[in-house]
């Protein structure tokens, strides 16, 4: 065997192993999800989706500058042509503001 086959072997070899590895790895720790996750890790993730989610619609809007009547939340203004910011703690924003 050359010196080339032997090298593209090798690198192959090497490839698969870490691919398939990384797979099985990424496949555990999917299944071990819902044992290893605490309620507060899953609400920690839900309110993350919900900001994310919310942030792009506020993108979509300002880029577009078209105003949407969905019901997002009574804290927060619909801002046409400026940016918007969510209001997580309006009962701690009232008390300070008092």
């Amino acid at each position: 065997m050359d010196a080339i086959t032997h090298t593209i072997l090798a690198v192959a070899c090497m490839a698969m192993a870490y691919y398939g590895g990384r797979a099985l790895q990424l496949r555990d720790a999917r299944r071990m999800w819902g044992d290893i996750a605490t309620p507060e890790m899953k609400r920690e993730i839900e309110l993350m989706d919900a900001l994310i989610r919310h942030m792009s619609r506020e993108d979509r809007q300002y880029i577009t500058g078209i105003s949407t009547d969905e019901d997002v939340s009574t804290a927060v203004s619909t801002c046409v042509g400026t940016p918007c910011q969510l209001e997580l703690f309006t009962e701690y924003n009232e008390a300070t503001s008092e």
